[in-house]
């Protein structure tokens, strides 16, 4: 039982819409959180400190040297109105749930007009098993576009077929690639016949001033 005169902290709309941009992406880390309600640490410490103290999500530092990853709880999730299962996190898939969060705040910075899908959303959707999910998918303009954010180099077979089926389904495919998967994919799109197929180098945010 709390002592008399303390008071719980009381959560926002803007506390739960963050939530619910966080619950999109499994789970988001701090500085990608501050860079995404454009403001201080500090303000997104005492954000972190509400969901917390409310039950509504975890924060915990995951990777030596890097900022604490935040995850909503399944009560988290229900109360932002999102029917997604708790995210549990494995370490072989930081690197890439982050990429895919800095590829979302690369494209939503300029173009302010686009909605995004996220993967878990996508997932539901989902027609058949075999079907190759997007990481996400951009909606702008009345098109569809597959986002797809690559750090692995794959075999030139399975990058060729996941374009082709996504050219099929969508009005355009966008790839964000790390240094060796970018050869790849470019080398593939000089030989493809994908028109729609766009190339990018994984976006690099500036963050010297959220340490």
């Amino acid at each position: 039982m709390a002592g008399a005169g303390v008071k719980s902290a009381v959560v926002s709309r803007r506390d739960l819409d963050a939530l619910r941009w966080i619950g999109e992406q499994y789970a988001v880390r701090a500085d990608q959180l501050t860079a995404w309600l454009d403001c201080n640490p500090r303000t997104v410490q005492r954000l972190l400190g509400r969901l917390r103290e409310q039950g509504l999500a975890e924060v915990r530092r995951l990777l030596v040297g890097e900022p604490a990853w935040v995850m909503p709880t399944v009560k988290g999730l229900r109360a932002c109105d999102l029917q997604f299962g708790a995210w549990q996190p494995r370490l072989g898939s930081l690197e890439h749930v982050a990429a895919v969060t800095e590829v979302r705040l690369h494209i939503q910075s300029r173009a302010g007009e686009s909605e995004w899908v996220c993967e878990r959303v996508l997932a539901r959707e989902k027609q058949s098993p075999q079907e190759h999910l997007a990481d996400g998918v951009v909606l702008l303009d009345g098109r569809r576009i597959a986002i797809e954010v690559e750090l692995t180099v794959k075999s030139k077979r399975r990058v060729r077929a996941i374009i082709d089926e996504l050219s099929r389904r969508y009005d355009a495919v966008l790839y964000y690639c790390a240094p060796g998967p970018l050869r790849l994919v470019s080398e593939l799109a000089v030989g493809g016949s994908w028109s729609s197929l766009g190339i990018r180098q994984l976006p690099v945010r500036d963050r010297s001033s959220e340490r």
